[in-house]
């Protein structure tokens, strides 16, 4: 796969880093490529540093997924994360599930 889809992640936070690793547990078919936003090309992209800082980014096929929608991105891509995608196709789960995610990573460093 030589176009995998790019997830950019704070690679200075722990709880990101964290989470990064707990997925590439998941992903043992390496389907997507981790890169932190300090070693990110982010102009090449045509996205804002701060952008990037504020939530996690997935590029896939030139078309970009930020925060809540990148994990349901995500969830879609693993068998194993199928039945979050499946809820997350619930009316109104999307504009629950974006405020929680604003929420974790307005305060990731505190956890």
């Amino acid at each position: 796969m030589a176009n995998k889809p790019i997830i950019t992640y704070d690679n200075t936070c722990e709880f990101c880093t964290s989470a990064k690793l707990d997925m590439e547990k998941i992903d043992r078919k390496k389907k997507l490529k981790w890169v932190g936003i300090s070693n990110f090309n982010y102009k090449k992209y045509k996205l804002k540093k701060q952008d990037l800082l504020e939530e996690m980014h997935l590029i896939d096929n030139k078309k970009v997924y930020k925060g809540y929608y990148a994990w349901k991105q995500i969830a879609k891509k693993f068998p194993l994360m199928h039945p979050i995608y499946l809820i997350s196709l619930i009316p109104g789960v999307d504009f629950i599930g974006d405020k929680i995610y604003k929420i974790i990573a307005k305060h990731r460093y505190n956890l």
